[in-house]
C-alpha cells in the first residue's frame, strides 16, 4: 500500500515503521476497526511524505521514475494479496502527475475499494470533497492514458483502462515479450528494433545524476531505435543480460562483474512496445542486486 502511494521502497519502509510505532503507542482496546485505523494512519503519513517528496523531486537530476517493484513477501502468503495491475512502471509514472491528495484518494478507492466517506475521514474533509478529488484524479489519469496509450478514456478503474488486455491498451509485460527485443538489441540493427516499437513509443531514463542517461524523453520509433542500435549497442553489447520477473512486470537486467547497472522494462500496446523505462540510478536498482539482503 505505502509503495503504491509513494513509488519508493525507502519512503514506504519509513511510513510503515512510523505506523508500527504509532500502533504500539495506541490504546488498541479503543480501536473498533484496526485495519481501517492502520490504513488511515498509513495514508496520512504517506500524504505528508508525498508533499515533501514533491519538493525533493523538483531538484532531482534528470527524469525521476518510480522504483521497480520487488515484493518483499515473495515467499509468503501476503504475496497473494498484491494487486499486480497497480504496480507497473506505466501506472506508477502516471500517478506521479497527481497531487498528493489525488494520489491517496485514487489508491484508496481503486485499489482498496474505500468509499468516499472513509476517504474523506482520512483526508479530513467531506465526502463530496473526496468525490471531487477522485473525479479530478481519474480524469487526469484517463487523459494521460488517452494521450500516451492512444485509447479512449472510460469510467472504469484507471488500472483496468491502462493495463488490461481486454481494452487493447498497454498490458503487463511478460517474459516472452522480451525475447524478440533482446534478439533485436543484440543484432544492433535499427530496423529490427524499430519493427517491435509502436509509432508513438517513448523512452524515459532515470540516472539520478549518478549514471549517464538521456535526460530528455525520446519520442518516436526512429529516435528510440537509433538510440538502441547506436549508443546503447556500442556501450552495452558486452554486458551480461538476464531477465527478472516481479508481480508487476518483467525486467531486462544488464550487469558487469556481477553488479547490475541497468534495468529496463516496457509497456506493450497492441503487440508493440509503447513505453520504455530505463533505470540506471544505483540506489533504485539495488533491489535487483544478487547480494541484496
Amino acid at each position: 500500500m505505502a509503495f503504491r502511494m509513494l513509488g519508493s521502497h525507502a519512503d514506504a519502509e519509513d511510513a510503515v515503521q512510523d505506523v508500527w510505532l504509532r500502533w504500539c503507542g495506541a490504546d488498541i482496546a479503543t480501536i473498533n476497526d484496526p485495519l481501517g485505523w492502520l490504513v488511515r494512519v498509513c495514508s496520512n503519513l504517506c500524504l505528508d511524505i508525498l508533499k515533501s517528496a514533491c519538493r525533493r523531486r523538483e531538484n532531482y537530476v534528470g527524469h525521476w521514475l518510480p522504483e521497480p517493484w520487488v515484493n518483499p513477501f515473495a515467499n509468503e502468503s501476503e504475496a497473494a494479496l498484491i494487486n499486480r495491475d497497480y504496480l507497473s512502471q506505466a501506472y506508477l509514472v502516471m500517478l506521479e502527475k497527481l497531487s498528493p491528495p489525488e494520489r491517496i484518494t485514487l489508491v484508496l478507492h481503486d485499489v482498496f475499494d474505500w468509499d468516499h466517506s472513509a476517504i474523506a475521514e482520512t483526508l479530513g474533509n467531506q465526502p463530496n470533497n473526496a468525490r471531487q478529488i477522485l473525479f479530478r484524479a481519474r480524469r487526469k489519469m484517463q487523459d494521460q492514458a488517452a494521450s500516451e496509450l492512444g485509447d479512449t478514456a472510460t469510467e472504469k478503474p484507471v488500472a483496468a483502462a491502462v493495463l488490461s488486455d481486454e481494452t487493447g491498451c498497454a498490458r503487463r509485460l511478460k517474459r516472452e515479450d522480451l525475447a524478440g527485443f533482446i534478439s533485436a538489441l543484440q543484432s544492433g540493427r535499427a530496423d529490427a528494433i524499430a519493427a517491435l516499437l509502436s509509432p508513438d513509443v517513448t523512452l524515459q531514463s532515470d540516472g539520478g545524476g549518478k549514471a549517464s542517461v538521456n535526460i530528455n524523453t525520446l519520442f518516436g520509433t526512429d529516435h528510440v531505435a537509433r538510440f538502441f542500435a547506436g549508443v546503447w549497442h556500442k556501450n552495452f553489447a558486452a554486458a551480461d543480460m538476464t531477465i527478472a520477473e516481479s508481480e508487476a512486470e518483467s525486467w531486462i537486467l544488464f550487469a558487469a562483474d556481477g553488479v547490475v547497472h541497468t534495468a529496463i522494462t516496457f509497456a506493450v500496446e497492441n503487440g508493440r512496445i509503447d513505453r520504455i523505462f530505463v533505470h540506471r540510478n544505483p540506489d533504485k536498482i539495488a533491489v535487483f542486486q544478487p547480494n541484496r539482503s
